[in-house]
């Protein structure tokens, strides 16, 4: 069972080397099963670099050993925490801002580039998004020097499908300028698919709505 913790006077005592032999000992015994003093007592050392006499002080092996592995343990979680939260501050940023244009640089997807399951030619390429439960292969193929089309297949049938609405906005990007989104194309999903033809190379933006509700966006670049 942990002892009471000591109050920081006798800790300080203790990195000090100025306990007694019974309480020295009381001390090591403590810091094995306890990783708040532990923790303390590591902070204090590191930041305080008049404590010489510290780090030569003799102190039980299973001391020491306790201290390494939760130093060990303590830096592998911080890592493994804050890649987690780096990740989910990431894209919930991206979900937040990506509706207003202010970080385009984080969801273009260039053309020619894309998995090796979905590599149908060195001119085609295609991505499959969902929104809102909603599934669809989104393919882009190369027709000419400077033109595409777009094809959008949706993945299941039904009423719900037969009323989205696939809008095809071309982005205009000037630095330190707002961006500006233009409709050059909108169609209802007929058959599960929708098709845009003779589509000049740039920056665009697909939209999908339902009764005027907006159900996701993806923004890509044919070049």
């Amino acid at each position: 069972m942990k002892s009471m913790c000591p109050k920081e006077e006798i800790l300080v005592d203790y990195i000090e080397g100025r306990l007694q032999s019974k309480e020295k000992r009381l001390i090591d015994d403590h810091l094995s099963k306890c990783d708040c003093c532990l923790e303390t007592i590591v902070i204090a050392n590191s930041m305080n670099t008049e404590y010489e006499n510290f780090e030569f002080q003799e102190v039980p092996n299973y001391v020491t050993q306790t201290l390494i592995q939760q130093i060990i343990n303590k830096k592998e979680k911080f890592w493994n925490i804050l890649i987690t939260r780096t990740r989910r501050l990431i894209e919930q940023i991206k979900i937040h801002l990506s509706d207003f244009g202010m970080i385009f640089w984080t969801e273009w997807q260039l053309a020619p580039i894309r998995g090796a399951r979905l590599v149908l030619a060195r001119n085609q390429s295609r991505r499959r998004k969902a929104f809102d439960h909603l599934k669809t292969d989104i393919e882009i193929q190369k027709t000419g020097d400077n033109e595409a089309q777009i094809k959008i297949q949706v993945k299941r049938s039904g009423p719900e499908v037969q009323k989205i609405r696939v809008i095809l906005l071309k982005r205009k990007l000037d630095f330190g300028a707002p961006i500006i989104d233009r409709e050059i194309a909108s169609d209802i999903i007929e058959e599960n698919s929708v098709l845009f033809e003779n589509i000049p190379f740039d920056h665009y933006k697909l939209t999908f709505t339902r009764d005027g509700v907006t159900l996701g966006r993806y923004l890509f670049q044919i070049k």
